[in-house]
């Protein structure tokens, strides 16, 4: 019986950490601007279309890119990206077009 008590015990105390963790979660935040350096396929500086401002997110192995590549200076983009420890964070890259874009082959 001591047994299912420590048991139910911890189980509760797993449950808790998980739904305060989930409740700490935040939103993923979206911004719509212009690449102006990609540095070391580790940052990517984008202009913010809104008010002119320099962004430098972080992106790594985990960015998903559509389409599937990098984009190049001069090319709108759309980001979704969140905070982590200190940095944002783009979770997805998605090309709009511009400068960079290259056109379709007829």
């Amino acid at each position: 019986m001591k047994r299912f008590g420590v048991f139910l015990t911890f189980f509760l105390l797993i449950l808790l950490v998980f739904f305060v963790r989930l409740s700490i979660a935040q939103e993923k935040q979206v911004m719509i601007g212009i690449v102006k350096s990609i540095e070391g396929r580790m940052l990517m500086n984008v202009e913010n279309e809104k008010d002119k401002s320099l962004v430098s997110f972080r992106i790594g192995r985990k960015t998903v890119y559509t389409p599937r590549r990098y984009p190049t200076t001069g090319e709108r983009v759309q980001v979704e990206y969140a905070p982590h420890r200190g940095n944002l964070v783009a979770y997805t890259v998605t090309i709009l077009g511009g400068a960079g874009a290259q056109g379709s082959p007829k």
